[in-house]
């Protein structure tokens, strides 16, 4: 049986309040996200699979095995690359990442400088930048070779620094100063790998292009089929998913059509925006809400003879016991109620439209604290293990 919580009666608040209920929390930025893979790449050990979200908290350690290569899209739109063999480790938040073996490519956005850490040196780069070692068994004098093209690149090491801007150069070793090189060599030219990944690119717009066009013209199967072939040629594209939540919606599949939307939404806010898709999005997760709200109504018993989600809390509308012009305030403690809550390791914390309309369709009222009776059947149809419910009085 749910627990209940008992708010104390809260008098002479002030209309600020209200507006502070409606701050929302701000929204962590994406983790890096895997463009392509050829051959074994890993993060943290584990395999890489293009379209995968990293983790934006954390720092992440990235490999490439022998004939491999991995590309990756930061949040803040760098795209960072590393070629076969290598090792480097991308800080989490900032534009930094150490190499500890191989090699990388750097397409920085913006122009702000990206650090990079080597054994004793470092180097910061505004710019497109190429790194790659030269082992034991490579052809030319060892060291560690790059390039810099439309930006420059700060290189430092012990007892001085060099600014090279759009040159090629050999650095061998972390007490020695560059030397410029009067041409790209070989091992670091990636034209071969830059080709096929073309030749995909040029493959997966073609898909799309033909899944528009078949969507256009109500051809459901023939779109699917291109738009799905589109998106895992280039799993880093957003526009399929907007396509395919659109197929999705035409054949009454809402949960998938708000899985594919919400997809699109957040990899291409944007472009969403521009397409109504947040609109669209409200409409359907308040359908959904509704369509989940009934069918628990509905099957009251078997809902509540299931066991509560474990450490999960509903907080309902507070009871107005006072002045009548501020029963708006009512949802607006709710919401404070529930931001406070959401912080709280380990705690789910119900959402509140679910909530209000669970008691709107088991007509429970608004009674507040004066019937536990209906508190504690809410808390049964939410499956919540307790339930806050608080009364106010603004004189």
């Amino acid at each position: 049986m749910p627990s209940l919580i008992r708010s104390t009666p809260a008098r002479g608040l002030a209309l600020p309040l209200l507006l502070a209920a409606g701050l929302a929390l701000a929204q962590p930025a994406p983790g890096p996200r895997v463009l392509q893979v050829q051959g074994e790449a890993r993060a943290d050990g584990q395999p890489l699979v293009p379209g995968q979200q990293l983790p934006a908290a954390a720092a992440v350690a990235l490999s490439t095995a022998a004939g491999a290569r991995v590309q990756l899209l930061l949040a803040d739109g760098t795209l960072l690359g590393l070629p076969a063999a290598s090792e480097a480790r991308l800080a989490a938040g900032q534009r930094q990442v150490q190499l500890t073996r191989g090699g990388l490519r750097l397409v920085p956005a913006g122009h702000e400088a990206w650090r990079v850490d080597l054994e004793g040196r470092s180097l910061r780069a505004v710019g497109f930048l190429q790194l790659q070692d030269c082992a034991a068994d490579c052809a030319q004098p060892p060291g560690l070779y790059g390039r810099t093209a439309a930006g420059e690149a700060v290189l430092e090491y012990t007892g001085g620094r060099v600014v090279l801007r759009n040159r090629s150069f050999r650095w061998p070793s972390a007490t020695e100063r560059p030397e410029v090189v009067p041409e790209a060599l070989a091992l670091l030219d990636d034209s071969s790998s830059q080709q096929a990944a073309e030749r995909v690119r040029r493959e997966a717009a073609e898909a799309l292009k033909a899944g528009i066009e078949a969507f256009a013209a109500g051809d459901d199967a023939t779109a699917v089929a291109r738009l799905e072939r589109s998106q895992a040629l280039a799993p880093g594209q957003s526009l399929p998913s907007y396509y395919l939540g659109l197929i999705a919606l035409r054949r009454d599949d809402t949960a998938r059509a708000l899985t594919l939307l919400q997809a699109y939404a957040q990899a291409d806010p944007a472009g969403a925006a521009s397409r109504d898709v947040p609109q669209t999005l409200t409409l359907l997760s308040s359908a959904a809400l509704r369509a989940e709200v009934a069918q628990a109504v509905a099957s009251e018993q078997q809902v509540v003879s299931a066991p509560p989600e474990p450490g999960s809390i509903a907080v309902r509308a507070f009871l107005n016991q006072g002045d009548p012009a501020y029963r708006a305030m009512a949802k607006g403690l709710a919401a404070l109620v529930i931001a406070d809550l959401a912080r709280v390791p380990g705690l789910k914390v119900l959402e509140r439209e679910k909530v209000e309309l669970l008691v709107g369709e088991a007509r429970l009222g608004d009674s507040g604290l004066a019937d536990r009776a209906s508190a504690v059947r809410s808390g049964r149809l939410m499956r919540a293990e307790k339930v806050v419910v608080g009364n106010f009085e603004v004189r």
